[in-house]
């Protein structure tokens, strides 16, 4: 099962773009800081990651403010087939209060 769920902060959004069929596209990227359990040991994690809505989850991302926290689901992908690095397909977006 491919499945990934990040808390983390929208840091920059791209402008919406459309796929040949007409679905909305918007990149996005998001920034994790937190700590990770591995081994018994605290871990610090801090990161970047490039993330991407398409459909009708792009209208949440749409209307999140940059700097706004939430819980970010989805899946990793390829970004192209010729370009192996991953990318965050987001599915469902729940904002932190």
């Amino acid at each position: 099962m491919n499945h990934f769920t990040l808390t983390a902060i929208l840091v920059s959004k791209d402008a919406i773009r459309f796929t040949p069929a007409g679905i909305p596209v918007m990149h996005c990227q998001l920034e994790h800081s937190g700590q990770a359990n591995e081994v018994g040991v605290a871990r610090k994690i801090e990161m970047s990651v490039e993330a991407l809505a398409i459909g009708p989850i792009q209208k949440d991302l749409e209307r999140m403010d940059l700097g706004a926290q939430a819980v970010f689901e989805g899946f990793l992908a390829p970004k192209t087939l010729r370009n192996q690095r991953l990318v965050f397909h987001i599915t469902h977006i729940q904002l932190k209060s």
